[in-house]
């Protein structure tokens, strides 16, 4: 449903166009609450505008209704392009710079006709900046670190957009006859957050076929340029500018490959090692006896006309070498290899784990569902549990909530947990942590919640010591449950607060306070080493996605993923507890 896609992007360009224009802030987050809702809807909206049923869609209004359904008539927008046509061609493409808001991109533009990414080089360099009222040192610092973040960015891709990519063209690889398996390799398999390049492996049904599925391959739609191909190999860069690999090998090797291609390289170094000890040898084509190999002595290129010790799958490679499987998130030299000698591998959390999410926002601040929506999605997961979490008052711009909403909130959440059946629903707050890390609302508000998250939303660009001392305080409130996002980070966007990450953890372990990793897209925060170091400490973690519609709930995965990457089970995250050990967990906390 690329058309859904596309309407999204149209109604999130209008809201931030209407920011740079300085129009009603409130008109700007119905436009952007509108795009967020097409993103997530399951329907098709060409469908919803030729059977009437698009305005039965809660959140769309009139004006938006007739934006979408011209759009699906005529391919464009009139109402869009008369508002683009009224800014610079040149200031939609500044909001792709780290740090570089709608607001900060009007003022500059208005105050100095900045209108490009090189107007906004050449005035930083010049000098021109200095005395702009609101743009000060530290400002004009993080929009030059933006720059070089903007510019980092372009050679490494945010899994966010990577792989949804790269699972699609696996696809079309496994939609051809000739192709017996294919599958996603490299660092984008072990799910690392961001990527310089795709591999794919595949093996083919018929030996002979490599040419023909190749010159197949580079003429998928998605390709923009070939690098080069051959009957093994063919290197593509497709949109956004992302070099894509396709490897294509003998069915017996294809395990051998996908474990070689998958590395890391230092993890394959180590089996090579262990390979070399029990008197074999393990290369991108199978597990040889390295005598019979080395008389073989055939070139890396071509697979040696020996028979092999293992190779057709990871499984098989990794049984011969006298191991278990080893997922792939955690190859990364981190001793993953000795705990599989050792038999000591941890059971990595899976989905099937997760009984609840605890963090998540309705329409009631900035989200697009009500709480009876959010909680049957919900329920459709298999969870037992969700938190209510919308944002408290310090999110003006998110619509967040007074104490006096909160409170009436609370009380119809509660309601709704009477008589909606088989979950139970959690009355919490997202509470800002603010910059010197008091919270946002008092002890008073907070002692009404089921459950607190606390989490910095502005000033992240604090030195290490403000920082720090300011999550220290919001761990050390005996309310506050979790510490949402902990950095603040966004993926190629913003670098995030700057903490001492063991100072933080350890107070989260002394105080019994659970440190989110947001699966929310490009958060990722908690971020893989610093999870890794928080469990290596004994702290607990929660997974949440910090849904703002009930199409966000299933976006989990990502946040799996980082948790398994940081050898996390079941037994060290909060949203595996049952609902009983849930509350027990957060009233240990608590005074009594």
């Amino acid at each position: 449903m690329s058309l859904n896609h596309d309407l999204s992007e149209l109604f999130a360009s209008f809201a931030a166009i209407m920011e740079i224009r300085g129009e009603s802030t409130f008109k700007a987050i119905a436009f952007s609450k509108v795009g967020r809702i097409l993103k997530d809807l399951p329907d098709d909206v060409k469908r919803l505008c030729e059977d009437g049923t698009l305005k039965e869609i809660e959140g769309l209004g009139a004006s938006s209704c007739r934006i979408i359904e011209e759009y699906v008539k005529t391919g464009r927008s009139t109402d869009y392009e008369e508002a683009a046509a009224s800014v610079p061609a040149g200031l939609l493409g500044l909001l792709q710079i780290p740090g570089m808001g709608p607001k900060t991109i009007s003022l500059l533009w208005k105050e100095r006709n900045v209108t490009s990414l090189e107007d906004l080089v050449k005035a930083i360099d010049s000098g021109s900046l200095q005395g702009l009222k609101g743009i000060g040192e530290k400002k004009i610092a993080a929009i030059k670190e933006g720059i070089a973040m903007r510019s980092q960015a372009a050679q490494r891709m945010g899994i966010g957009e990577a792989l949804p990519l790269a699972k699609g063209l696996v696809e079309r690889l496994r939609a051809m006859k000739l192709v017996k398996q294919a599958e996603i390799a490299g660092s984008l398999r072990r799910r690392r957050d961001t990527v310089g390049d795709v591999d794919l492996i595949c093996a083919l049904n018929d030996p002979s076929a490599g040419q023909t599925v190749s010159d197949a391959f580079v003429k998928f739609p998605e390709v923009q340029k070939i690098n080069g191909q051959g009957s093994s190999k063919a290197s593509v860069i497709i949109a956004g500018g992302l070099q894509v690999d396709l490897r294509i090998v003998p069915a017996d090797s294809f395990g051998a490959a996908l474990l070689y291609f998958t590395g890391s390289k230092d993890h394959n170094v180590r089996l090579r090692g262990h390979a070399q000890d029990m008197g074999l040898t393990l290369n991108e084509w199978g597990l040889y006896k390295l005598k019979e190999y080395d008389k073989a002595a055939k070139k890396i290129a071509e697979a040696p006309s020996i028979p092999s010790v293992a190779g057709k799958t990871e499984a098989d490679v990794y049984k011969a070498l006298g191991m278990p499987y080893i997922e792939p998130e955690i190859r990364e030299s981190r001793g993953e290899v000795d705990a599989a000698l050792a038999g000591t591998l941890p059971r990595l959390i899976t989905r099937d784990d997760m009984r609840g999410d605890l963090h998540t926002h309705t329409n009631a601040s900035d989200g697009a569902a009500s709480i009876e929506e959010m909680a049957e999605a919900a329920k459709a997961l298999g969870y037992s549990f969700l938190a209510i979490t919308d944002h408290s008052k310090a999110q003006a711009i998110a619509n967040g909530l007074s104490a006096e909403r909160l409170l009436k909130h609370v009380k119809e959440i509660h309601k709704a947990n009477d008589h909606i059946k088989g979950i139970t629903l959690l009355a919490g707050c997202e509470v800002d942590i603010l910059a010197d890390g008091r919270m946002d609302f008092e002890d008073a508000v907070l002692a009404e919640l089921d459950i607190v998250v606390g989490s910095p939303h502005l000033s992240l660009k604090q030195d290490e010591q403000k920082a720090t001392d300011r999550l220290l305080r919001a761990i050390d409130n005996p309310y506050v449950n979790i510490i949402g996002h902990p950095t603040g980070r966004l993926i190629n966007r913003r670098a995030g607060l700057p903490i001492d990450i063991h100072k933080v953890i350890k107070a989260a372990v002394d105080s019994g306070t659970a440190l989110e990793i947001n699966a929310g897209y490009p958060r990722l925060d908690l971020n893989d080493v610093h999870a890794y170091a928080a469990l290596k400490a004994g702290a607990m973690l929660a997974i949440d996605t910090d849904a703002h519609s009930t199409g966000e709930l299933d976006s989990i995965d990502l946040g799996i993923a980082v948790a398994r990457r940081a050898w996390a089970t079941k037994e060290n995250v909060i949203n595996c507890m049952s609902i009983d050990k849930l509350r027990k967990f957060i009233s240990a906390k608590r005074p009594r």
